[in-house]
């Protein structure tokens, strides 16, 4: 039995992520991890690891990556050595003794209600070179994060045919599909655009430049063309910004945390305190009554 890092990491990865059906990402996330991993210590065997080599791992990744990047590897690395432990793998200390990082509390800048009218305004604004249906496109994108809360790779993964009587299902990062909604304004604006789309590409929204389906890179480079526009009104206004303005929508609306959860795809946050699941109908009335369609 091969007992280096990189034999025993391919079986965790085999067992514990993919065979688990975990998202593309936290696949990448893990890779990334066993990199930096063995760039550090060697392809050493397993049971030679020491808990001081993972504490000086630890502050070679402080000395150049966030706090919360830094956190997510040591969560990695933890699951790991207690993969390992299980698979009866000889370990030189105890799992347990590789402590998880506290979260940062960080205050989030939220663009208010009014400030993120007057964004999708400059979103909507004429200019030389840009294609109408570029505007339509970046302004319905806007206004669809705002109103349901999804995350912009959600927004990428939607279809022309997926969005039906002002909702839609999606398919989360931990692979839990929940029901989401949007408002009439919305829904007026996404017809819009695909009002004037002459093509027959199923996806619903589509770089012009490239002709295939949107990607977050392209939203947030759409984003971050608006903020040069705006005169130093917006600076930094990223696509998740609006799903945070969304929530707190929501909250000076009154409804409970644990609906945003559900609508947001919040599985075991503590922004949103509790995972509950609610019936669809309580959803949409819930949700309908926060924007005053009802």
């Amino acid at each position: 039995m091969m007992n280096n890092i990189s034999d025993c990491f391919s079986d965790f990865l085999r067992d514990e992520v993919i065979l688990c059906d975990r998202s593309s990402k936290t696949i990448e996330r893990y890779q990334c991890f066993c990199r930096l991993l063995i760039n550090f210590l060697g392809n050493k065997p397993i049971d030679s690891v020491s808990l001081e080599d993972t504490r000086k791992w630890r502050e070679m990744l402080y000395s150049y990556q966030k706090p919360d990047t830094v956190r997510g590897y040591i969560v990695c690395l933890k699951c790991f050595f207690k993969y390992c432990q299980r698979k009866g793998r000889q370990l030189l200390f105890d799992t347990e003794d590789i402590k998880i990082p506290k979260r940062e509390k960080r205050t989030l800048d939220i663009p208010t209600e009014d400030e993120v009218e007057e964004f999708i305004s400059i979103l909507a604004m004429k200019r030389r070179g840009y294609c109408n249906a570029n505007r339509l496109r970046n302004v319905a994108i806007g206004r669809l994060i705002f109103s349901s809360g999804i995350r912009v790779s959600e927004v990428c993964s939607l279809n022309r045919n997926s969005i039906k009587n002002r909702q839609f299902t999606i398919v989360g990062k931990s692979r839990d599909s929940r029901i989401c909604f949007i408002d009439s304004q919305t829904e007026k604006c996404i017809a819009d655009y695909l009002n004037i789309r002459t093509d027959n590409n199923p996806a619903l929204f589509i770089s012009y430049q490239t002709e295939k389906r949107m990607t977050p890179g392209n939203v947030r480079n759409a984003f971050e063309a608006a903020c040069a526009r705006s005169g130093g009104q917006f600076v930094g206004i990223r696509p998740h910004a609006l799903r945070h303005s969304f929530a707190t929508k929501m909250l000076n609306r009154c409804v409970d945390l644990r609906y945003i959860g559900d609508l947001m795809g919040h599985a075991d946050l503590n922004t949103t305190k509790v995972y509950t699941h609610y019936t669809n109908p309580q959803l949409r009335a819930i949700y309908d009554r926060a924007h005053g369609e009802i």
